[in-house]
């Protein structure tokens, strides 16, 4: 076994604080047991499985599993051939999230990804980060990489194909912009065309108007931040573009069916966090 500890960094969205790899024996078992950290974890070669929640998922070369902080766990090598992995262990406010953005969900968080998903790479040589003077601050930024390289699309739903140019340029022009101050207007002079007329393409193409495109666009984002519990309702509302946080709760409960504040107790509570 190689492995490199860090020193805390002070850095709270997500601070790598272990890395390692190790070449197993068949003998090496962990668990039933808890953890209190993430531990992300990539097979290089060999054979596995990890369980957790009473579920068992066999796992081999290029797929990754990852531990849970304080959920019982266990996982173990291959008699025959067992596996050689290696490991982040992570902590952080942003690192539930960012795994689940990267595809890991519970019980049994287990992802093998397509082959030409470069990951080898990224775990090959990580002892090689023992010497470097800011390996803190380089083991984080490769850790945000993978989770970059891993990360399942967003909630955007997809255009179909025959949504035409100038829609689809409109349609960009609003997932860039929610934030600013825009209306019908600016999106029909991005376009380069008469605003009733950016309204027929839209009811003929997505049968929506333009305004309801850009409600929905704000009204998902604002759920992503309300879910992540950083920023407090009227700074949600400045970040997709209301100035006024009132009128921003009555489009949200609108378009959402509750209002901003009911939501995020909602989050809480799927999440098991204390809504204290």
């Amino acid at each position: 076994m190689e492995f490199i500890y860090t020193n805390p960094t002070g850095l709270t969205d997500l601070e790598v604080l272990e890395v390692g790899t190790q070449a197993c024996t068949p003998a090496m078992k962990f668990g039933p047991g808890v953890r209190d950290m993430y531990i992300l974890h990539y097979v290089h070669d060999g054979y596995g499985t990890y369980a957790a929640d009473g579920r068992a998922e066999p796992i081999g070369p290029g797929g990754l599993f990852l531990v849970v902080p304080n959920t019982v766990h266990s996982y173990w090598p291959d008699p025959d051939k067992p596996w050689h992995y290696s490991w982040f262990g992570f902590v952080g406010t942003m690192a539930a999230r960012l795994a689940k953005q990267a595809g890991f969900v519970e019980p049994a968080p287990v992802r093998t990804p397509e082959p030409d998903v470069a990951l080898e790479p990224l775990f090959r040589h990580l002892m090689a980060y023992r010497e470097e003077p800011a390996k803190e601050l380089l083991l984080t930024g490769l850790l945000y990489r993978i989770f970059g390289t891993l990360a399942v699309p967003d909630d955007t739903p997809p255009l179909r194909p025959d949504v035409g140019l100038h829609v689809r340029k409109a349609v960009s022009f609003m997932n860039a912009r929610y934030a600013d101050p825009i209306g019908l207007a600016d999106i029909a002079a991005h376009v380069g065309l008469d605003a009733k007329y950016v309204c027929r393409l839209f009811r003929q193409r997505l049968s929506m108007s333009p305004y309801r495109y850009l409600t929905d666009v704000r009204m998902r984002k604002a759920c992503r931040l309300l879910r992540s519990h950083l920023l407090g309702i009227a700074e949600i509302a400045r970040s997709v573009g209301y100035a006024d946080p009132l009128l921003f709760s009555r489009m949200f409960k609108r378009t959402i069916g509750v209002s901003p504040s009911a939501y995020r107790e909602m989050a809480r509570r799927e999440n098991g966090t204390d809504s204290g």
